[in-house]
């Protein structure tokens, strides 16, 4: 390399003190392949002319790629085909055309396109485009490699990247994950209307990145049949299997046994639900339904039907246990703290019928005081926490200290604000009162903003905020401070 660059010089040398010209002049062997392609005679102009070359690659959202054609090609190719079949890539941001900057680069200009997603090289063109389609995937990485000779007949590789990324601010639904408890268990002779088997308290539906779906109704069936495949039959309209027990006053479960429950969501007319859904139903290959986190398959997992006046509707099937015999609980006094667990976001709780409460939960990782414990024939145990509300023991763990600890305020502030509080509006947020001491009978929905006049700190180190009489709200994940 170094005996072609001396090379050169001495031979610029001498032409220029034969025949002396405007333009700058190169080696022979330049001037000859100069004959052969359209080029720039100024370097500079030759530099911009690359310089505008990468400016045509910019970061895009994935959904910009046309998916009804391949407007990108990878591998090596002509400058000029560059131009030609990668539409897709290029950002017009330039003030020439392709072909002006072929004449100015250089006809015999080589392109090298390659892409990635994360450290997967694409080998082709039709999965580039499967993948850029599917939101399921990370972005794609392009590396676009422009390969030339300077005026000075030198090779040159210029090397520019870009991105096709997701559209965060996209809301469409690509997945769907239906969440609620099955089995569900119930003592014999218990009501076929029990508030456990009616309520919908614990049954949520998230979308693909674990946030809320809001369907316009969430019903349990009436129906209860002998088998999954009976309840899922009658959901789907399938046949019209008889239902081995019907909801209704009065009526109870007399015989223990496994029985089977649909569960429907209803999605209202133009929702994100309800274009899913018919999405889905249209081309299945693109969506995702997941029953409890695991992917769920038409026909067996869950049924749709088609779009009607009050919406399209989803229907999932639970497990209902009734046990062999019916419950009877022995109460025995019981001081201490029971501490919620973190599994769930919040745990239900229990009337003394043992049926489920509908508008109270106790939120993850918080302490309340309790002074009964009962437990039934079969080993179930339940701590008390409040007057006629239980809480069963595998939600909590148990300590016998008398007081959660927290201990009387310092470093009182006065303050004007307000705290808001994360939602869903499903979700808990335990009070304390002026001692420090966990409120029994009040909560603060997520979703909701509270004024506060002053802040101070428990004993623990943590940051409460005074949003009533007597009651304050910790801070932590999901209680965030605005001052006026």
């Amino acid at each position: 390399m170094k005996k072609s660059i001396k090379y050169a010089g001495i031979a610029a040398a001498t032409l220029l003190a034969v025949a002396p010209v405007a333009a700058p002049v190169v080696s022979s062997t330049t001037a000859q392949a100069a004959t052969t392609r359209s080029v720039a005679t100024d370097q500079s102009k030759q530099d911009a002319a690359v310089k505008e070359f990468g400016a045509q690659f910019a970061d895009k959202a994935a959904s910009k790629f046309a998916t009804a054609s391949t407007n990108v090609t990878l591998g090596s190719q002509s400058i000029a085909d560059f131009a030609e079949h990668n539409a897709d890539l290029i950002t017009t941001t330039s003030t020439s055309t392709g072909k002006d900057m072929d004449k100015l680069i250089g006809s015999d200009a080589t392109v090298e396109v390659s892409a990635k997603y994360g450290s997967t090289t694409i080998s082709n063109a039709a999965d580039l485009y499967k993948i850029l389609a599917d939101d399921t995937y990370p972005a794609v990485d392009f590396t676009i490699t422009l390969n030339y000779n300077n005026l000075n007949n030198q090779a040159v590789s210029k090397t520019f990247t870009m991105s096709a990324t997701r559209d965060t601010a996209q809301d469409a639904l690509t997945s769907i994950n239906a969440k609620f408890t099955t089995p569900v268990t119930v003592p014999l002779n218990s009501t076929t209307t029990s508030t456990q088997l009616q309520a919908t308290t614990g049954t949520t539906l998230t979308d693909q990145n674990g946030d809320g779906i809001a369907a316009s109704s969430i019903e349990p069936s009436k129906s209860y049949y002998n088998s999954y495949s009976d309840a899922m039959d009658a959901a789907a309209g399938i046949d019209s299997p008889t239902p081995a027990y019907k909801a209704g006053a009065g009526k109870t479960f007399d015989k223990a046994g496994t029985y089977y429950q649909g569960i429907t969501f209803t999605a209202g007319q133009g929702s994100n639900l309800g274009d899913f859904l018919q999405e889905y139903v249209a081309n299945p290959s693109k969506y995702t339904v997941y029953v409890n986190g695991k992917v769920a398959s038409k026909g067996y997992d869950f049924t749709t039907d088609a779009t009607t006046a009050a919406g399209t509707k989803v229907t999932f099937v639970r497990t209902v246990v009734v046990s062999p015999s019916e419950a009877n609980w022995t109460v025995t006094a019981n001081k201490g703290v029971v501490t919620t667990k973190s599994d769930n976001a919040y745990y239900t709780l229990k009337n003394d019928d043992n049926e489920t409460i509908t508008n109270r939960a106790l939120a993850k990782n918080t302490a309340w005081v309790t002074d009964q414990k009962r437990v039934d024939q079969d080993g179930n145990t339940q701590y008390r926490v409040a007057t006629g509300e239980w809480i069963n023991a595998d939600d909590v763990t148990f300590s016998d200290k008398a007081t959660t600890d927290e201990g009387e305020y310092t470093d009182v502030q006065a303050l004007n604000g307000k705290v808001t509080l994360d939602g869903p509006s499903s979700f808990i947020y335990m009070l304390y009162n002026d001692n420090g001491e966990t409120v029994s009978n009040r909560a603060l929905a997520g979703d909701s903003a509270w004024y506060t006049d002053k802040k101070a700190t428990n004993a623990a180190g943590v940051t409460v905020y005074h949003v009533a009489t007597g009651e304050w709200v910790q801070a932590g994940s999901g209680v965030n401070y605005v001052a006026y």
